[in-house]
């Protein structure tokens, strides 16, 4: 997506020194078009190691978890989860989002860098990270993904971890 900023900022000062004539466009239009390639790539860099850096203390630390048991109690905990992906978001931004389903219930699983390999829907995967808020104070639990790797098959839940509802309705029928 910087990408695209970059080649329309760069195309941008072109227009414009070639409508005014003024090379001043080009003179500060094109390092901080760099600059708009740039800091990206290094902020990507410096939180992928960050990452790496961190996996292993969090692999050692985190517990087995399902999503059911996840609550406001466990935030800024280290938990690892297996699930399902149902749906995958965020990728065109390089932030992406999985919305995992382990049979017990759903969360998000975010995370602020691209991986290496593609995780599609229907793939079984292992997260591994911390509880957090969506927003800063306010919002979802979602799971800040430290790791994230593709696995065969799933831990079986148990019959009581099982997401089963236990109320009955009766439907009115309508003539």
């Amino acid at each position: 997506m910087h990408y695209i900023v970059v080649i329309f900022f760069l195309a941008l000062f072109v227009w414009s020194f070639f409508a005014t004539g003024d090379g001043m466009f080009l003179y500060w239009g094109i390092p901080l078009s760099l600059c708009l390639l740039i800091i990206p790539l290094v902020n990507s860099y410096s939180v992928g190691s960050q990452y790496l850096r961190l996996l292993p203390e969090y692999e050692a630390e985190s517990k087995p978890c399902r999503i059911k048991q996840l609550g406001p109690s466990m935030s800024g905990k280290p938990v690892r989860i297996e699930g399902v992906v149902q749906s995958v978001k965020g990728t065109l931004l390089n932030r992406p989002g999985y919305k995992i389903f382990d049979g017990s219930g759903t969360i998000t699983a975010q995370r602020s860098t691209p991986l290496d390999f593609n995780v599609r829907v229907g793939d079984n995967v292992q997260i591994v990270g911390m509880i957090v808020k969506r927003f800063a104070f306010a919002g979802d639990l979602v799971v800040h993904a430290i790791g994230v790797k593709k696995i065969d098959t799933l831990t079986p839940l148990e019959m009581d971890e099982a997401l089963v509802s236990s109320e009955t309705r009766k439907i009115k029928k309508y003539h």
